[in-house]
């Protein structure tokens, strides 16, 4: 996998927007700066319906994700847990 990072949910938005990078999946913290996870989500699932995405959470429980996202992921995670997750996932 290749990762790109964004410091916060703005700059993810325009990395995503910028279409510079093929982007086939977010992971992305419900808790976040200037741009928060539950609004990045609804504004990529807007631009890209088919966008898989995981939210993470210390503090949120799976049940409480925003629309649209069907993956979840409870940090503390290990590396395996994340990778299990990926190999899991499916197209919304």
């Amino acid at each position: 996998y290749r990762v790109i990072e964004a410091r916060d949910g703005e700059v993810a938005l325009a990395l995503c927007e910028s279409g510079g990078e093929k982007i086939d999946l977010v992971l992305t913290d419900i808790v976040m700066p200037n741009l928060g996870g539950p609004e990045l989500v609804t504004r990529l699932r807007k631009i890209f319906p088919g966008l898989r995405v995981i939210v993470m959470s210390g503090y949120a429980e799976a049940g409480r994700v925003p629309d649209g996202v069907f993956d979840f992921i409870g940090k503390p995670f290990s590396r395996k847990a994340l990778l299990e997750k990926l190999r899991g996932m499916r197209r919304p």
